[in-house]
């Protein structure tokens, strides 16, 4: 691929399921199910024409020019991680994401809000599924092949994201189709109202935050301060 004259790219983001669990409970059995798991994947985007971009823990990030190779990657990563015979730890379940935009890049990796909005669509899935996001479907919906298909699953707010994005999911013959909800917000309803703006220069104050939220002494939590800060 060219990466150097395309201003815009299909971002692809994989991750493994409860690799923390496996990790626990298999120790001695992932060091080689976790090879053949990034061999797997590698092998699914350099077949499609993509680029690997980094390793993500235990996932992958990857470039592609066209969405249609970014899907076509997709389906034969899960294809060939269904058929696989996996043995002590069980099968490696994982999830996909799949978004486009303008690329940033800087010393080999990507930067900028497509990006961050395709890693956001990787995190919603679920072990096994594949979703893309409008800007995706919109390019490929029409050019799968038959037996591919895409379901609608409506929009949906994602982490750290202004703006909700609506999300599909590749329908492929094989591979399973039925998954809980979606990991987006909207799993976690308030009375608050959408964030409409991103939230600069209080990543250390809300980590904090969310630790003590998070944690079982916390009763009440009071923020004081003048109006705006």
């Amino acid at each position: 691929m060219t990466i150097e004259s395309t201003t815009t790219l299909a971002y692809w983001f994989s991750d493994l399921e409860a690799s923390t669990r496996l990790w626990e409970e298999h120790p001695d059995a992932m060091h080689a199910a976790l090879a053949r798991h990034d061999a797997i994947l590698r092998g699914a985007v350099e077949d499609a024409s993509g680029s690997v971009v980094k390793t993500t823990g235990d996932g992958l990030m990857a470039v592609f020019d066209e969405p249609a190779d970014a899907v076509a990657a997709g389906v034969n990563a899960q294809q060939a991680l269904e058929g696989e015979a996996w043995e002590e730890t069980g099968p490696l379940l994982v999830r996909i994401g799949i978004h486009m935009g303008e690329a940033q890049p800087r010393a080999g990796d990507y930067y900028g809000p497509a990006v961050n909005r395709a890693a956001r669509v990787m995190s919603a899935a679920h072990g096994g599924q594949i979703l893309i996001s409008e800007a995706i479907a919109d390019q490929v919906s029409r050019s799968l092949p038959p037996q591919i298909s895409v379901r609608d699953l409506g929009e949906h707010r994602l982490k750290d994201l202004a703006g909700p994005e609506r999300l599909y999911q590749l329908i492929v013959p094989g591979l399973p189709e039925a998954f809980p909800a979606l990991s987006t917000l909207d799993l976690r309803p308030n009375n608050l109202p959408t964030q409409t703006s991103v939230f600069l220069g209080r990543e250390a104050e809300l980590s904090e935050l969310r630790t003590l939220l998070d944690g079982t002494n916390t009763r009440l939590l009071t923020l004081t301060g003048p109006g705006g800060t």
